[in-house]
C-alpha cells in the first residue's frame, strides 16, 4: 500500500516539487513525486515506519510553506511506486529553512556566508544579484525588512494568514497596519509595505540589525512581488518573481493578460475588468470568435473636466460654493492641470502625499460598515468624471472626514463594477467574470467585490499578476 497525496499548487513553478524530491531523498523512504501543470502526486510506501516518520519530521522542519499552496487529498491506495529522481529549473526565491539554519549556525562551514546558494529544492544553483541597500533611517516610499520576526506582533496588526504569506518560500511584500507608535512617527504613516529577509544579502543585513538590537530596516521596494491577501484569497498584484509570464496570446498588453487569466480559468466566455494605473479602466470580452475592450475609461483630464463642469450650471453653483469655502483645493487643480485622476482626489480629501497609495490609506482608516453613495455614471464619451469630482466635492463640502470618503470612493468603483457587470453579461451571455488590475491592491475594492459579487464567482488570477 502506498500514501498517496494529491497537491493542488496555483503555478507550474517547480521547486515545491523539489523541497518534496529532497526529503524523499534524505529520509530514505520508497516514493515518487511528480508535478503535472498546477498538480503534485506525492508518493509514499507506508511498509517502513521508521522511514515514514524521518519523512514526516524532515518535512515538518525543513518544508517551506508556499503562497501557491492549496488543497490536498491524502488517501492509501493499493499502487506500486517507482522511485523518482525529480529535478527544478533554479528560482528566484527566499533561502529554504535548512539553508537559514546553515547560514545562522556557528557551527557550520557556511556561516554568514554571503556566497551561499540553496540547492535544497532538486535544483541547480542560480545566481540573482541584488544591489538593494538596507538602512535603519527612513525616506519616502521605503518599505520595511522585518530583522527580528519574534517582534512583528509588537510592530504591526498582522494576522496569522498574513504572516504565513509573508514568511513563504516566495517572500513577498505585503501592506500591513502599524502597530509600534515609534514606527508611525518616523514614517508618518499607519499602513507600510513590509518584507521579510528575502535572500542572503537581505538575510545578513537582518541577522546583523537584529544583534544590534535593531527590529527593522528600511529599503526601497522593487516591487518584485507584491501580495494582497484578503479573506482566502492570495493575490499576486505585481511581480518580477515566481509569477507566471503571460504567453502572446494577443498584440494588446491588456488584452493578452486577460486571455491569460481566463484560460487559467479554463473559461472560454468570459468577461473581465482591467482597474489599473497604469493602463486606465476597462471592461473586456472574450469568446472563441474574438477578444475585444467592451467599456473603455476615456483618459482623465483634470483642467477639461473643470471646464466642462463651469459649463454645467448645476456643477458651475457646486464648483462657485466649493471654491468658497476651499480656495485653497480649487487652487491646487487650478495649478496642478496635469494631475491624474488620483492625484485629484487626493487634493480634494487635503491629503499630505497625492497619490493613489495616500488615497487607498486613508480608505483604510474607516472601520465602519456602508459607504456614502458616490456617482458613478456613464455618459456619451465615456466616464462621468465630472459627475464622480461633482458627489465628492458636494460630500467634502458638508464636511465628511477624509477617511470616509476614500473608503466610499472605493466602495463606489465595487459597486460600478458589479453594475457594468450585470448589464454587460445578458449582452455577451456570459457569466465568468475576471478581475485584473493593480488597484485591486485596495483591500476595500477586493472585499467589496467579493462580498456583494461572490454568488457570480469573481476570479483573480492564481499564479499570473493582476497587472504589469
Amino acid at each position: 500500500m502506498a500514501i498517496k497525496q494529491v497537491i493542488q499548487f496555483n503555478s507550474t513553478n517547480e521547486y515545491f516539487k523539489g523541497f518534496l524530491q529532497t526529503i524523499i531523498k534524505e529520509s530514505e523512504i520508497k516514493g515518487s513525486v511528480s508535478q503535472k501543470n498546477n498538480e503534485i502526486t506525492l508518493l509514499l510506501d507506508d511498509k517502513e515506519s521508521s522511514k515514514l516518520e524521518k519523512f514526516s519530521e524532515l518535512s515538518d522542519k525543513y518544508l517551506p510553506h508556499s503562497i501557491f499552496l492549496a488543497e490536498i487529498k491524502t488517501t492509501q491506495e493499493d499502487i506500486e511506486i517507482d522511485p523518482s529522481d525529480e529535478s527544478s529549473k533554479p528560482y528566484n526565491i527566499g533561502l529554504c529553512p535548512k539553508c537559514l539554519e546553515i547560514l545562522t549556525d556557528p557551527a557550520s562551514e557556511n556561516y554568514l556566508n554571503d556566497d551561499l546558494k540553496c540547492t535544497h529544492y532538486s535544483n541547480t544553483a542560480g545566481y540573482y544579484s541584488d544591489t538593494t541597500f538596507f538602512t535603519p533611517h527612513y525616506t519616502q516610499g521605503c518599505a520595511v525588512l522585518v530583522a527580528d520576526s519574534s517582534k512583528i506582533d509588537e510592530l504591526f496588526i498582522i494576522t496569522d494568514k498574513e504572516k504565513e504569506v509573508l514568511f513563504s518560500i516566495e517572500k513577498p511584500t505585503i501592506k500591513v497596519t502599524i502597530r509600534d507608535e515609534e514606527l508611525k512617527a518616523i514614517t508618518s504613516k499607519n499602513y507600510i509595505n513590509i518584507k521579510a529577509p528575502y535572500n542572503v544579502r537581505s538575510t545578513l543585513a537582518a541577522l546583523n540589525a537584529k544583534d544590534s538590537e535593531i527590529s527593522y530596516l528600511f529599503f526601497q521596494n522593487n516591487h518584485d512581488l507584491d501580495i494582497i491577501k484578503v479573506q482566502e484569497n492570495t493575490t499576486i498584484i505585481r511581480g518580477s518573481r515566481v509569477a507566471k509570464k503571460p504567453e502572446e496570446l494577443h498584440e494588446d498588453n491588456v488584452l493578452n493578460r486577460f486571455l491569460n487569466i481566463s484560460k487559467e480559468a479554463q473559461f472560454n466566455n468570459s468577461l473581465g475588468v482591467n482597474m489599473s494605473r497604469k493602463n486606465g479602466i476597462s471592461f473586456l470580452h472574450s469568446s472563441r470568435i474574438s477578444t475585444q475592450y467592451v467599456v473603455k475609461f476615456q483618459p482623465f483630464n483634470l483642467s477639461q473636466m473643470l471646464k466642462n463642469m463651469k459649463n454645467n450650471d448645476t456643477q458651475k453653483r457646486l464648483l462657485e460654493n466649493f471654491g468658497k469655502k476651499f480656495p485653497n483645493i480649487i487652487n491646487q487643480l487650478d495649478k496642478n492641470p496635469n494631475h491624474d485622476l488620483f492625484q485629484s482626489i487626493a487634493v480634494i480629501l487635503e491629503l499630505d502625499e497625492k497619490s493613489f497609495e495616500a488615497l487607498s490609506d486613508k480608505s483604510l482608516e474607516f472601520r465602519g460598515n456602508g459607504g456614502l453613495k458616490i456617482d458613478t455614471f456613464f455618459k456619451a464619451e465615456g466616464f462621468d468624471y465630472e459627475a464622480f469630482f461633482g458627489s465628492i466635492m458636494s460630500f467634502k463640502l458638508a464636511d465628511t472626514q477624509a477617511h470616509y470618503l476614500a473608503y466610499s470612493i472605493f466602495e463606489a468603483f465595487g459597486d460600478m463594477i458589479i453594475s457594468t457587470f450585470g448589464q454587460l453579461k445578458t449582452k455577451h451571455k456570459s457569466d465568468n467574470f475576471v478581475m485584473m488590475g493593480d488597484m485591486f491592491e485596495n483591500a476595500i475594492l477586493y472585499s467589496r467585490i467579493l462580498s456583494k459579487f461572490q454568488l457570480s464567482n469573481p476570479y483573480f488570477p492564481k499564479a499570473f499578476a493582476l497587472d504589469d
